[in-house]
């Protein structure tokens, strides 16, 4: 017999007992979905998290005080050790815009450098300010933009409320594109100033986080080592490497984690499959005994069998790709926040968007064909051993 005639055979077995093989179909499907999103969100975490560390200049030392400030004195004799290329202190507190009715809490972030916190600076518009005590700002998008037909442009002036009570007209030089940044999360709703100009203006009792450059990439190890042996625990020292370091520590551990929930999953969907294939043997048990009356010999019984399991595995695969496909073009567009910690002084802000390769596309398909066959094995081979006499004498 042809090998379309078995497909039609197998076909039709199947579609002759649509609630049997529609529960075979689930099972493959809950697992692919399963594996298949899982690497894809494993994928995304890898992808966006390194990407955005490396964003960031990898000489960057980032210092500060999880109880508080660090002093002006410390970053003074910051400043003073060797194989430093330069010092960016920050400050941050809360405030308020109001523009076009509409009144938007804002992050105050005080800095001279607003690459040192940003990496790549991205201009929707205009420039960054100069290093200056100056009434300029560089601000966020949403700002930018508050409401539908109302757009703030370089060179416009708005109000600033801070929390203290003070209130401040600033110009605005540039205003950011939509972007997460490692250290300060979301910059929609941030507003930098010029550090002389915040520190003027909030007045703080000392610096929220301090940037260190070195020299060169070398030396970062080893001035974090004299950091941390001068200051101990009262003051934290990290750098980029670090950050990357613990990431794959989560990455690693959430790729085990895909590993055996996959596993689970297929298993399970293996199990059922035999079960119920089974099940479909012995409810045709008459059914194979005329097949081999008309002529199929016990390899046409098997390989019949066999593309039962290769249909419910085919389509079981393709639906759970295609609810993988829409689950990651659903949650591509606006990403997922994922906090990576508090490593810095502030939480770790990274938006995670899957990414599901042509290659994982192609592993999940052989996944879910190679459970079913496994499956199907032995319950194909129990089918095909059955003689004639004795499938037709069974009830």
């Amino acid at each position: 017999m042809n090998t379309l005639d078995l497909f039609w055979l197998a076909y039709r077995g199947l579609t002759a007992r649509k609630t049997l093989a529609l529960i075979s179909i689930i099972a493959i499907m809950i697992g692919i979905t399963s594996v298949s999103f899982l690497e894809a969100f494993s994928q995304g975490i890898e992808y966006s998290v390194i990407s955005t560390l490396f964003q960031l200049n990898p000489t960057n030392i980032y210092v500060f005080n999880e109880l508080g400030f660090v002093s002006p004195t410390d970053v003074a004799f910051m400043s003073s050790l060797p194989n430093i290329y330069a010092v960016y202190p920050v400050i941050e507190a809360h405030g308020i815009v109001q523009i076009g009715g509409r009144v938007i809490n804002v992050l105050i972030v005080g800095v001279d450098n607003i690459s040192s916190l940003l990496g790549k600076v991205s201009l929707e518009n205009g420039t960054v300010y100069p290093p200056i005590t100056a009434p300029y700002a560089v601000i966020g998008h949403d700002i930018a933009h508050p409401i539908p037909n109302i757009t703030i442009q370089p060179g416009s002036t708005i109000i600033l409320k801070l929390s203290n009570g003070n209130t401040v007209p600033l110009t605005v030089y540039g205003i950011l594109q939509p972007t997460e940044s490692v250290v300060i999360g979301d910059t929609s709703d941030v507003v930098f100033l010029p550090l002389s100009e915040a520190k003027a203006l909030i007045n703080p009792p000392g610096y929220f986080l301090v940037v260190l450059q070195a020299d060169n990439i070398n030396d970062v190890n080893t001035i974090t080592t004299l950091l941390n042996y001068i200051y101990g625990n009262s003051l934290t020292v990290t750098t980029i490497q670090q950050a990357i370091s613990s990431v794959q520590v989560i990455i690693t551990s959430l790729t085990f984690l895909i590993i055996l929930i996959g596993s689970i999953s297929l298993i399970v969907g293996a199990v059922g499959i035999m079960g119920i294939t089974l099940a479909r043997v012995y409810q045709r048990t008459r059914e194979i005994g005329i097949m081999k009356t008309l002529g199929l010999t016990t390899r046409d019984v098997l390989l019949v069998f066999l593309l039962e399991a290769v249909i419910v595995g085919l389509i079981g695969g393709i639906v759970g790709l295609s609810l993988t496909l829409i689950g990651t073009y659903l949650l591509d567009v606006n990403g997922i926040a994922f906090s990576a910690g508090s490593s810095n002084g502030s939480n770790l802000i990274i938006v995670i968007r899957p990414i599901l390769s042509v290659g994982d596309v192609a592993l999940a398909m052989g996944i879910a064909l190679i459970t079913s066959i496994v499956a199907g094995i032995y319950p194909a081979l129990k089918a095909s051993k059955l003689t004639v006499i004795e499938a037709i004498r069974r009830d």
